[in-house]
């Protein structure tokens, strides 16, 4: 029996999300969850299979293991949803204060994927900085980079969307490299959309400043990555038999290549 079958409806649909990165996902699953505790004496199995599902995302297995701890204590769920709440309210106003001094000087970026934090300090930067453009790589397979555009259009940004392959030449243009990430593993390397590697060299090679934005739930105290490989269909759909399609979500970028990790 698949996944999916075996969780609730509503939670089975946050986990088959391929478009969102991990902070919105955890977002997600916060509000979700807090609506919904009955969910837990109904599948006790959800924590263990949710985290299975976003074994690359470090800040949802450090929230599910807190809740485990919180389910085997037998405390209050309210006050662990509560806990949260404030928790993500202050992590990410000190993200944003750290992430707008550090980034003010720049006027242009380009960054890959969607990432919700990403948009909202571009977001913030916008206000003191009208001129700010930004370069969005598409990032196929599922195009989640297009999502990110639209949001930056709808808050008067000025940008443009790229493939990845265009990323060389828009880099050029461009006075900073921003990304965000899904785990930071304890040696300092990080793990984030397939892409980022590719960037990250780049960036190294034009001499281009290149910020990762994180939040310190994104830091693992391991050095562990396994790559997990998804659907060829996403990548060509009716290939020939005779020829291989591989399709990786998440890669491994080397802290050498990464000039500071923005966090709160």
């Amino acid at each position: 029996m698949k996944m999916k079958n075996l969780l609730p409806k509503n939670v089975a649909k946050i986990i088959k999300n391929n478009s969102s990165g991990s902070a919105e996902i955890l977002l997600e699953l916060h509000e979700h969850l807090k609506r919904e505790q009955k969910i837990f004496s109904i599948f006790p199995e959800m924590i263990n299979l949710t985290k299975k599902k976003f074994s690359t995302f470090q800040n949802v297995q450090t929230y599910l293991d807190d809740m485990y701890k919180s389910l085997q204590k037998k405390k209050n769920l309210n006050s662990f949803f509560d806990y949260y709440d404030k928790l993500f309210q202050n992590n990410f106003s000190k993200l944003l204060f750290n992430a707008e001094k550090i980034l003010k000087p720049y006027s242009s970026f380009l960054t890959l994927s969607n990432s919700s934090t990403v948009y909202k300090v571009l977001k913030e930067l916008k206000k003191s900085n009208k001129k700010i453009k930004v370069y969005v790589a598409e990032s196929r397979p599922v195009f989640e980079g297009r999502i990110l555009a639209k949001k930056l259009a709808k808050s008067n940004i000025v940008v443009q969307v790229i493939t990845e392959a265009m990323i060389s030449e828009f880099l050029k243009k461009s006075d900073a490299a921003i990304i965000g990430t899904d785990k930071i593993l304890k040696c300092g390397d990080i793990i984030n959309k397939t892409g980022s590697l590719s960037l990250a060299i780049l960036s190294k090679e034009f001499n281009k400043p290149l910020y990762v934005i994180a939040d310190r739930s994104k830091f693992s105290k391991g050095n562990i990555f396994k790559q997990s490989e998804m659907s060829p269909w996403e990548i060509w759909r009716h290939h020939p038999k005779n020829i291989s399609v591989k399709n990786f979500y998440f890669e491994r970028v080397d802290k050498k290549y990464l000039t500071r990790i923005i966090s709160d």
